[in-house]
């Protein structure tokens, strides 16, 4: 029996090996300042705590279809771990700056070799599939570039929805925009972080599968190994 699959995003479709907020920093500040002595580990020690997803528990549903307004509270986080990190103010701005437009870009983001196979293969047996993730405004951009948007029937980042993974809400609102509210088939997530993804998603009675982390029992499952999973979990109901 077919279902519904809730893929997360970052970590589990697509990675993005050649950047992160720190990252992205770093570049624009080497870029200014090309013998700074600030490191990445520097501006990692600021960046600890202040993403919404540090705290799923607090909900921010005032910043729903207010992309500006919610990077302005996270560049405030950027900003500071900057300061703290003993960067020239009016440099940490323009580093700041450049966050936004490089993390969605998508020439900075790659699918996993076997994102195209699992998702055609569970999309071929009828399967539901929806992304749910802990992510920027930005998502669907990101998404749309890497040419998978085509297999999603809805794409649910947190900085629109107000909710963090770890939050049920944001699997119901998942739900809500499938039109499954209340879904008489089985529903599946699928991550790459324990907590989050897959201890969050089991609390709701959700199948879960992680992958491309041994974190649970050792074994790195790949999407591949999820969608059969899935199929033969269905194969046998």
């Amino acid at each position: 029996m077919a279902g519904i699959v809730l893929f997360d995003f970052d970590g589990t479709l697509a990675r993005r090996p050649w950047i992160s907020f720190g990252r992205i920093l770093l570049d624009a500040i080497r870029k200014e300042q090309p013998d700074t002595v600030v490191t990445a580990s520097d501006l990692w020690a600021g960046l600890e705590d202040g993403f919404p997803w540090h705290h799923p528990d607090q909900a921010h549903p005032e910043l729903n279809g207010d992309p500006d307004g919610w990077w302005q509270r996270l560049e405030q986080v950027l900003l500071m771990s900057c300061v703290y990190a003993g960067v020239d103010a009016e440099l940490a701005q323009a580093a700041v700056a450049q966050v936004r437009p490089r993390f969605s870009d998508p020439a900075e983001w790659e699918l996993y070799p076997e994102t195209l196979d699992a998702l055609e293969a569970l999309q071929e047996e009828g399967w539901r599939l929806a992304i749910v993730s802990n992510a920027v405004p930005e998502l669907r951009r990101t998404v749309q570039g890497l040419g998978i948007a085509g297999y999603f029937d809805a794409i649910i980042a947190s900085a629109e929805v107000g909710y963090e993974k770890g939050h049920p809400e944001i699997f119901r609102t998942a739900l809500r925009a499938l039109g499954e509210p209340d879904p008489s088939g089985p529903v599946w997530m699928v991550g790459d972080n324990l907590e989050a993804d897959i201890e969050a998603a089991t609390r709701l009675g959700f199948g879960t599968v992680l992958v491309h982390s041994p974190a649970s029992n050792g074994i790195a499952h790949d999407l591949r190994d999820a969608a059969y999973i899935i199929l033969m979990a269905a194969e046998r109901a």
